[in-house]
């Protein structure tokens, strides 16, 4: 029986072998599984952070491709009112308006026909605002919008129109007050008289001087091409 010995001891050494086996098996396993584990989450964390800031860089772009279409819509509709005004303002300042314009202005108490003619003459352009009026507030409605989106250099354009309309309005109203029964009111005033008719009309001024309300208007039109087609090109930002 001596083989029975070595027999044992073989088999022993084959259950150890085997065990040692399984443990080790089981721990590369379990090894395996943990570095698998982690490398999953670790993935599922890059991509949820990728995901992450995918959404965000989309957001920031949709965002701001909203903002620029809306700075060329507000640019373009800008840019065309203050053409638009050019014309307009050629039209306030025509001497040879419509003449029938003069009925919307209430008479005086007791003035007589010529006070009446000189005033319905005066009062022109005063009526000629009035029948652009809805442009004028459709337009100026959008000054500080404008500022707003399109930068400062825009809203002075915009107080170089506001300051236009008012000097012809004032100068249109002094006019009408200036008229009085017996002339001489022009020549008391002449100079003033003089100053405020080249306000209301173009081409009656001093024929060797520029005409200063035409010439506030081309370097307002010239600021808003700058700021809006700049805006318009994508050539910059406001």
């Amino acid at each position: 029986m001596d083989w029975i010995g070595p027999a044992v001891v073989a088999a022993a050494v084959s259950g150890i072998v085997s065990t040692v086996g399984f443990v080790v098996n089981r721990a590369t396993t379990l090894a395996t599984h943990r570095e698998r584990l982690t490398a999953d989450r670790t993935l599922a964390e890059r991509k949820s952070e990728f995901d992450k800031d995918l959404a965000e860089r989309k957001f920031r772009y949709d965002r701001d491709l909203n903002d620029h279409k809306r700075g060329v819509e507000l640019a373009e509709t800008v840019l065309s009112d203050f053409y638009q005004m050019t014309a307009v303002l050629q039209e306030i300042r025509n001497s040879g308006a419509l003449s029938n314009e003069w009925e919307e202005r209430t008479p005086e108490p007791g003035e007589t026909e010529w006070q009446a003619q000189n005033r319905n003459t005066y009062f022109v352009p005063l009526a000629s605002i009035r029948r652009n009026s809805e442009f004028l507030s459709g337009m100026m409605s959008r000054r500080y919008r404008s500022k707003a989106m399109l930068g400062a250099e825009i809203d002075a354009a915009f107080q170089a129109v506001h300051e236009i309309l008012v000097r012809v309005q004032v100068s249109a109203g002094t006019l009408m007050r200036l008229v009085d029964g017996s002339g001489e009111g022009r020549q008391r005033n002449q100079a003033l008289r003089d100053r405020c008719e080249a306000d209301i009309w173009m081409g009656a001024g001093d024929p060797n001087a520029p005409d200063q309300l035409a010439e506030q208007m081309e370097q307002a039109v010239a600021a808003a091409e700058r700021v809006c087609q700049r805006i318009i090109t994508g050539e910059g930002a406001a």
